[in-house]
């Protein structure tokens, strides 16, 4: 292969690795969980200070990969919001140690899985709960309507003192209709009862998960500041 060739692939390979690289730290400067790992870090190196030799090297390995504006402007279209050089660093010693953080973050893309499904589960249920609530009002309304018909018509009964077989027949089918009424009301609020028993269990879970997830962030960032301090 002639040399300007292997030159030219050794140039694309730098340049996309240097490309994949950047989208990674951009990745982690924007994800709302790190970015407080990074502020963690980003205090405890001003506590350390640029005097550190690690600290010293890993920013200047670090600005080979910050995006300029006009660079980021030409790759997504959009401008690029402002990040002070400490969040890439910080950014950048994370990702060249990722390997001491894979079982934290592992935990932590766990709980936000489980947090995601569970957040569409309550929002489901919540709708499921509003729907049975106004299915049940609109059948009470429904009954309460028939229950002052039948008032009514058993006070026009006793006025007139008749015993027509159509009218009998007519308060069977009301009678009925009521009974069938006060079935789906109670089948209803059996049914809401089941959906406002699921709904708590899932925003109990939702809750410990937050909890869990808080811990671990402050582990990650424990974790994260004594990879700064060493």
């Amino acid at each position: 292969m002639p040399c300007v060739f292997v030159a030219m692939l050794g140039m694309t390979t730098h340049s996309e690795n240097l490309m994949r690289v950047q989208q990674e730290l951009w990745y982690l400067i924007n994800d709302e969980d790190v970015k407080q790992v990074l502020e963690a870090m980003i205090e405890k190196m001003k506590e350390v200070g640029d005097s550190s030799e690690p600290i010293k090297q890993w920013r200047e390995e670090a600005r080979a990969y910050i995006l300029t504006d006009n660079e980021y402007k030409e790759r997504y279209l959009v401008s690029a919001p402002k990040y002070d050089e400490n969040y890439w660093v910080a950014a950048y010693i994370l990702y060249t140690n990722i390997e001491n953080f894979k079982d934290l973050f592992d935990r932590l893309d766990n709980i936000n899985s489980e947090l995601s499904e569970l957040e569409d589960e309550i929002e489901e249920l919540q709708h499921e709960q509003e729907d049975l609530e106004d299915r049940i009002e609109d059948l009470r309304y429904e009954l309460e309507s028939l229950l002052e018909q039948d008032e009514d018509d058993k006070e026009d009964d006793e006025e007139w003192e008749e015993d027509d077989e159509d009218e009998e027949d007519e308060d069977e089918e009301e009678d009925e209709e009521i009974a069938d009424l006060r079935y789906q009301i109670e089948q209803l609020e059996e049914e809401l009862e089941d959906v406002k028993e699921r709904y708590e269990e899932a925003s109990d879970r939702f809750c410990d998960l937050e909890y869990d997830k808080k811990h671990l962030l402050w582990e990650i960032m424990e974790r994260a500041e004594q990879l700064v301090a060493s």
